[in-house]
């Protein structure tokens, strides 16, 4: 039986998936994004940290100016929008 290769994820040097941003990029500490909570709630920060148990933001502070901090569990988020991810630099070796 041939296998079909048009499923196949592209991979290699200079593939999509070694092009893709990983999450470890996208959620580094000062990478700004947006968070919506399942409540609906849309929060706009920059990530200080992240672990197993969640979302650590600074807050931006918006037209009141109060900012802070704030933990977002991941059973809270619905989704995160980041704007734009810096991929890392890999180093092909040559064999």
């Amino acid at each position: 039986m041939d296998r079909d290769t048009t499923t196949q994820p592209e991979t290699g040097a200079g593939g999509f998936l070694d092009q893709a941003p990983k999450v470890s990029d996208a959620l580094k500490r000062g990478v700004g994004i947006s968070v919506t909570t399942w409540s609906g709630r849309k929060i706009l920060g920059t990530v200080s940290d992240r672990d197993p148990a969640g979302l650590l933001l600074d807050v931006d502070g918006g037209e009141n100016g109060a900012g802070g901090y704030a933990f977002l569990p991941w059973t809270s988020v619905e989704q995160v929008d980041i704007p734009e991810v810096a991929h890392r630099q890999v180093k092909f070796l040559q064999g």
